[in-house]
């Protein structure tokens, strides 16, 4: 007799066998693949286990998208300090001590370029020339932040009404003093982060330089607040923290610092109650006569 088609079951019983042999080959292949995946990531980590990562040359910011230029002469712990526990302004070659009064012509010859507090210099009316000054650079809104894309901003330059970077604009002035000051803004993003603020001060400087090279750059202090500001004392020790970074970054960078936060701070090291606007950060004209009365006592040489 001759051999039958074999039946449903057995055929259904032997393509279930072959499902499971090829499934059986499938787990043991992905098996042998994981074990040499993690043999190489062993291998990998064993082989950077003694890196410090502070060797590397650049270091990622707190925002997670700058690569940064790795920076020597950090704070060891070892340096003088004040007593406030910071280094003092004045531990640097770069910091302009007092001189004798340089005169009008002196403030006359400078640019001044910076957040709001410096803008509201023409709003004060204490240069020359009143609300009507030409020696204030700020954008549309005037409030200017110091970042790694600074460069990239547009001020209008008050001689013309035009926008234009700020590369354009000293190019086209070349001013005898550049006087900055930048910090309140980006405030929390600079604390604990010098090589951003280093970095950004830097291409700053830089740029400035490159556009000008006969211009002078004097760097300032950042301004305290008063205590009417939101958490003031906390706010005054970051501020603290950046003025200690200072006088490096304008000796690294070829640029003077005046410490003109000095002369708005009561004892407390808060910015006094005279010199105060409603909000703590904003300044009266009599602060702004001060701090121009500090840069004529502590002039470039």
């Amino acid at each position: 007799m001759g051999k039958g088609r074999p039946s449903r079951e057995r055929v259904l019983m032997q393509f279930t066998l072959c499902a499971a042999a090829l499934l059986l080959v499938m787990c043991l292949l992905a098996l042998a693949v994981f074990g040499v995946a993690r043999a190489v990531l062993e291998e990998k980590d064993s082989s950077l286990s003694g890196e410090n990562p502070d060797d590397g040359d650049t270091e990622q910011s707190d925002d997670g998208n700058q690569n940064l230029p790795a920076q020597s002469g950090e704070p060891t712990g070892d340096e003088p300090i004040g007593g406030d526990g910071t280094t003092p302004v004045n531990a640097s070659s770069a910091v302009l001590g007092e001189s004798e009064d340089m005169g009008q012509s002196y403030i006359d010859s400078m640019v001044f370029f910076g957040e709001s507090t410096t803008a509201h210099l023409r709003s004060r009316g204490v240069l020359t020339g009143g609300t009507a000054t030409t020696q204030v650079w700020a954008d549309a809104s005037n409030t200017m932040m110091l970042s790694l894309e600074i460069l990239r901003n547009k001020i209008i330059y008050p001689e013309t009404g035009e926008q234009m970077t700020i590369e354009q604009a000293v190019a086209q002035k070349k001013p005898k003093y550049m006087v900055l000051a930048f910090g309140v803004n980006g405030l929390s993003g600079f604390v604990g982060n010098e090589r951003l603020y280093a970095a950004s001060y830097a291409k700053l400087i830089g740029a400035i330089k490159a556009a000008s090279p006969e211009t002078t750059v004097i760097l300032q202090t950042v301004y305290p607040v008063g205590q009417s500001y939101s958490d003031a004392d906390a706010v005054n020790q970051k501020i603290r923290q950046l003025n200690e970074w200072l006088p490096k970054i304008a000796e690294d960078n070829g640029a003077y610092l005046v410490d003109t936060a000095s002369c708005l701070k009561d004892a407390a090291g808060t910015l006094r109650v005279e010199f105060a606007q409603s909000d703590g950060l904003h300044l009266t004209a009599a602060a702004y006569r001060e701090i121009l009365n500090y840069l004529r006592t502590h002039g470039c040489p």
